[in-house]
């Protein structure tokens, strides 16, 4: 093995060298340096030997978007195989999510804690522009790394203004266009992530926004601390990452798998709680896509904890099959869900069928008032959609409760 066959990235945490990830004869190879303190992932644990493709895929490549037309884009954008997981790491991996970077070998290393937030403010004019090329020129033309299906860019808000990124700044607010084949999906996620907060979930701050005649879906980003004109990033990972599974496999993650994640939590019991309210949400609220990278990690100052709600969407007022990206119990559709398959469930999370039971309760009596009083404030056609089905499946639960 010559070293001229070798392609090599400096792996970096909050600007820290932690390792190095290489590519030989077209596969990945990830080994950490010496005396790292904290690993990148729970499936990556801190060792001296080699990870070889199969076993660092899973977190290197889930820092990646997924869908195809964003990777050829990219593809011809840098001239690379667009199914290359170490040439768009290259190409995108400076700002990718969580604190995590790609540089080369000889680039300086900068620990970073806070830094300046800094950006190039643009018109409403640019914004808009900018959106509407998302299909061909994904995240800006920036080198910022986003994971996931759908389309959308990270950008900064400094001082209430729209801004691009400069001199290594991370960004602050994640933006998201309207899903072409999802009738209005900026408001089904914002009616949607709004009634999660009001069930008790935690959820980023969100906005509807428009760009001219462009209406998008802005997120403030959780994995970003803004203090003052400093920012700081916060290393996560999702739960397909931190369980060693490549995203393309992202539907095999199963409840049992995800206890094994929330075990390893700084405190179980709570963060099981809340991943169970979740859960329970998801399914009243009509999401059946919440798969193994629609869950994350939070890595804090007191160790492990779930991040915030993101990614929920009603699937079901769009002409979809009912089919959940996990089962509950051994029900596969959301409409064969009985409460025989949520005592699974509990087994499968280890906790008691009757704290399941009294979730269900509790927010099926509140969800459909919930979603009535923000159905109302906005008063578009696919909110009241929305709003029918929640109010069918929480009563369709209610009876099955009163008759238990």
């Amino acid at each position: 093995m010559t070293t001229k066959n070798i392609k090599s990235l400096s792996v970096r945490l909050h600007g820290k060298k932690v390792g190095v990830l290489q590519e030989y004869n077209g596969k990945m190879r990830f080994q950490y340096n010496k005396y790292v303190e904290k690993p990148l992932s729970l499936s990556l644990p801190i060792r001296e030997e080699v990870y070889t493709e199969k076993y660092c895929k899973a977190y290197f490549g889930g820092l990646l978007p997924e869908n195809t037309e964003i990777r050829k884009s990219l593809a011809l954008r840098y001239k690379i195989n667009p199914k290359n997981d170490f040439a768009l790491l290259t190409a995108i991996g400076n700002d990718c999510a969580g604190a995590v970077s790609f540089h080369d070998m000889d680039e300086a290393e900068i620990i970073q804690s806070f830094i300046p937030l800094k950006g190039e403010f643009i018109t409403e004019e640019e914004l808009e522009k900018h959106i509407k090329d998302l299909p061909i020129k994904p995240y800006l033309g920036r080198r910022l790394s986003l994971a996931g299906v759908q389309e959308k860019t990270p950008i900064s808000i400094i001082e209430g203004k729209f801004a691009l990124p400069v001199e290594g700044s991370p960004t602050t607010h994640i933006l998201k266009p309207p899903l072409i084949h999802f009738k209005q999906s900026v408001a089904n996620e914002y009616i949607c992530l709004k009634a999660a907060s009001l069930i008790g979930l935690t959820i980023p701050s969100i906005e509807i926004r428009r760009a001219g005649k462009t209406e998008f879906f802005l997120i403030k980003r959780f994995d970003r601390l803004i203090r003052e004109k400093e920012i700081k990033r916060l290393h996560h990972e999702d739960f397909a990452q931190a369980l060693g599974v490549w995203a393309d496999n992202k539907y095999q993650v199963t409840f049992k798998d995800c206890l094994k994640v929330l075990n390893q939590t700084s405190k179980p019991a709570f963060e099981k709680m809340k991943f169970i309210s979740l859960s329970v949400f998801n399914y009243l609220i009509g999401n059946c896509d919440a798969h193994g990278k629609n869950f994350s990690l939070l890595y804090g100052d007191n160790g492990l904890m779930l991040t915030p709600v993101y990614d929920v969407l009603c699937t079901s007022v769009y002409d979809l099959d009912n089919k959940m990206a996990m089962k509950i119990g051994k029900a596969e559709y959301a409409s064969d869900v009985t409460l025989k398959d949520w005592s699974i469930f509990s087994d499968h999370l280890e906790v008691s069928h009757s704290l399941i039971l009294e979730e269900l309760k509790r927010q099926s009596n509140a969800l459909p008032e919930i979603c009535k009083d923000i159905v109302k404030g906005l008063n578009v056609e696919i909110g009241h959609a929305i709003l029918d089905f929640v109010i069918k499946n929480c009563g369709n639960i209610q009876k099955k409760l009163e008759a238990y």
